[in-house]
């Protein structure tokens, strides 16, 4: 797969079948859970409800879902030309790019775990990764051309003020954001956020292999999912989360390797799926990515 928030991007490394959620909000019970499923950024989503929000029918949770993946898809989506994150990629050096709140919160949280990680996350990583995918070893000369466009420090970010939104902008040409390793994280919260405010006692919501639990499931049970691949040939591995708890997964592999931003070259461990939990699903997310990069 390719840049972009509708294909699990540059820099988001490509998840395989170890470490995808399947979904079980209460093993064990007969009683078939509410649930709620579509496509979104080149994958699906999927929605677990303890019970129906009153007031509202289940076509128009859907609606409610669907318009917060239509409004997080016009900030970060690199497919689209219209989007703020494209407008930003196509801007020129010093331009300030005027976003809405979700783009600049996106940045926000990618640069606190690009700063938590020593840099090992890093939204501007596409031109290595891209030199990379052309299927040969770049030249010195290569790489060092495409680590000069990598970097936190080549965006900067503006706040909104009373009257002005916030704004990005970048201190050298060429430079590019794509949010594929912590969009469909910052999507699951936005969705899961909303649900909550429109009256969802508890739900889980799983994107593309990230999830975030709200509440608990029915009966007052903690939310689990079993993940395919970890259960040691004895089945899938089931994992708990709590109420506010969010786990994501990255994988490596042949071909498909993520680059560590700060050497410019992928990393030297072997294959592997990685996995990071946080109670925000946008940086467990940018975790996993991480993760993926620097572990041996």
């Amino acid at each position: 797969m390719v840049a972009g928030m509708s294909g699990r991007t540059a820099c988001r490394v490509v998840l395989s079948a170890v470490g995808i959620l399947l979904w079980y909000g209460e093993l064990g019970r007969a009683a078939e859970p509410v649930v709620l499923a579509g496509p979104a950024m080149g994958t699906t989503y999927r929605v677990t409800l303890a019970a129906d929000v009153p007031g509202l029918t289940r076509g128009e949770l859907h609606q409610e879902i669907e318009a917060v993946l239509a409004r997080i898809d016009i900030a970060a989506s690199t497919w689209r030309q219209d989007s703020d994150a494209s407008r930003f990629n196509r801007a020129a050096v010093g331009e300030w790019v005027e976003v809405g709140v979700d783009l600049a919160r996106i940045v926000d949280l990618a640069r606190q775990v690009h700063g938590d990680t020593d840099g090992a996350f890093d939204i501007t990583v596409g031109p290595l990764v891209r030199l990379w995918r052309e299927g040969r070893t770049p030249t010195d000369e290569e790489l060092l051309a495409a680590r000069s466009l990598v970097g936190m420090k080549l965006v900067e970010s503006r706040a909104a003020e009373a009257g002005r939104p916030a704004a990005l902008r970048k201190t050298r040409e060429g430079v590019t954001i794509d949010l594929g390793g912590i969009g469909p994280g910052y999507a699951v919260d936005s969705i899961g956020q909303r649900l909550a405010a429109i009256g969802s006692p508890g739900h889980l919501v799983e994107l593309g292999g990230e999830a975030r639990a709200w509440g608990t499931a029915a009966g007052g049970r903690s939310w689990r999912v079993a993940i395919r691949g970890a259960g040691g040939g004895h089945g899938p591995a089931v994992v708990e989360l709590a109420a506010g708890e969010a786990i994501a997964f990255a994988t490596r592999r042949p071909g498909r390797s993520p680059v560590e931003p700060r050497t410019g070259t992928p990393p030297t461990g072997g294959q592997g799926t990685f996995m990071a939990r946080a109670e925000s699903c946008a940086v467990a997310d940018a975790l996993a990515v991480a993760r993926a990069v620097t572990e041996k």
